[in-house]
C-alpha cells in the first residue's frame, strides 16, 4: 500500500510540475531544494509521508483519545459538563496518546543528554511517549488531566520538524469530539481492544464499544 501511495504521489506531482496549482502535490512538484527540483524518490517519499501523517495519526489520536476518555470516566464527565475545556482536552489527548511513537535523527555535533554522551554522527531515537511523560516538564505526567495547562507536549515534534498538519489535526480531533459526545448518553468498551502491531504508530485496529444515544440525538 505504501508503495502504491508513493507511486501515485510521484506520478501526480510530475504531471502537475510546471503548472500553477496550489495543492500539495503541485507544490511538491514545483518545489526546489538547493536550486534543484525534487528527485523522483523525494517526491514519492514526501507524498507518502504526508498521506500517512495526515491519515494515520489523526485517526489514531481520535480512537486512542476516545479510549482514554472511556478509561477515565471522571474526565469524560468533566468534558461533557464543561465543553469549553475542549482546547486543553485536545492537547492532553495528543500528549497522552502520542500517535507517532518515535523518529530517528542524526546528531550534528557532540552533546550530552541526561548524563549520556552523544557524538556527532550518532543516530538518536526520539521517543515521543517518553518525552510526553517527562517528570521534569509535566506535573503528574501519568495523570490524564483534560485541564492540564501549560501542556508543552511534543506529539507534533518541535522546531523545524514541527508537524505541518498540526492545526488541521487539532481541528479534526476537536470537531469529532464536539459532534460525537453530545449525541451519546452512555458509552463503554464492549470487548478487547486490539492495537496495531507497530513500533512507529500508536494505533488501534479494533475497539468495540456499546453506547446509548442521548435524548437530543434520538
Amino acid at each position: 500500500m505504501a508503495r502504491l501511495i508513493g507511486k501515485y504521489c510521484l506520478n501526480t506531482a510530475l504531471a502537475r510540475r510546471g503548472g500553477d496549482g496550489e495543492d500539495l502535490l503541485s507544490v511538491l512538484g514545483n518545489a526546489t531544494l538547493n536550486s534543484r527540483l525534487l528527485t523522483n524518490s523525494e517526491l514519492a517519499l514526501n507524498g507518502q509521508l504526508y498521506a500517512g501523517a495526515g491519515l494515520e495519526t489523526t485517526r489514531n489520536a481520535i480512537s486512542a483519545g476516545l479510549m482514554a476518555l472511556l478509561e477515565h470516566p471522571a474526565q469524560l464527565d468533566l468534558l461533557l459538563e464543561y465543553p469549553e475545556i475542549m482546547p486543553t482536552a485536545v492537547e492532553e489527548i495528543l500528549r497522552w496518546t502520542s500517535p507517532v511513537t518515535h523518529f530517528a535523527r542524526v546528531a550534528m555535533q557532540d552533546a550530552e543528554l541526561g548524563g549520556k554522551p552523544i557524538r556527532a554522527g550518532d543516530r538518536v531515537a526520539l521517543w515521543f511517549p517518553s518525552g510526553n511523560r517527562d517528570e521534569a516538564v509535566f506535573e503528574n505526567p501519568y495523570t490524564f488531566d483534560l485541564r492540564r495547562s501549560p501542556n508543552e507536549h511534543i506529539a507534533f515534534s518541535r522546531g523545524e520538524h514541527f508537524c505541518g498538519g498540526a492545526h488541521l489535526a487539532r481541528l479534526e480531533l476537536r470537531l469529532t469530539l464536539q459532534e460525537l459526545l453530545p449525541r451519546i448518553k452512555r458509552i463503554e468498551l464492549a470487548g478487547k481492544v486490539e492495537r496495531l502491531r507497530s513500533n512507529f504508530l500508536a494505533g488501534i485496529k479494533h475497539m468495540p464499544v456499546r453506547f446509548t444515544e442521548s435524548q437530543a440525538a434520538a
